[in-house]
């Protein structure tokens, strides 16, 4: 059981994404984009405290053009919203499942 469970755990670090020693971010393609677009003004944790669909990553980068002062991103701006769209993207978060009756106490 103890082997189970050492497996389980190196296999999801091994799974769990590599990311840039200078700024925390994941290593994938569009990471220096990302990183010299956007760390410009703000820490690299801003982006990577937050989640969204690449939707909602526009609708942030277009609220900081309205109010904040960015630039257009121009031709970056799809590779920007690819990079977090994918490595920045929604988790699914919920409740475990309710657990079968015969797991249950006694009532």
């Amino acid at each position: 059981m103890l082997l189970g469970i050492a497996f389980l755990l190196a296999t999801a670090v091994s799974l769990a994404a590599e990311t840039d020693v200078k700024t925390g971010l994941v290593l994938a393609p569009g990471l220096e984009v990302v990183s010299t677009q956007c760390t410009v003004c703000h820490s690299a944790r801003l982006i990577s405290q937050n989640r969204a669909d690449r939707e909602g990553w526009l609708e942030m980068i277009r609220w900081m053009q309205k109010t904040q002062g960015l630039w257009p991103l121009g031709d970056n701006e799809d590779l920007v919203l690819d990079y977090l769209a994918a490595n920045y993207g929604p988790v699914a978060k919920g409740r475990r499942a309710r657990l079968r009756d015969e797991f249950l106490p006694p009532r």
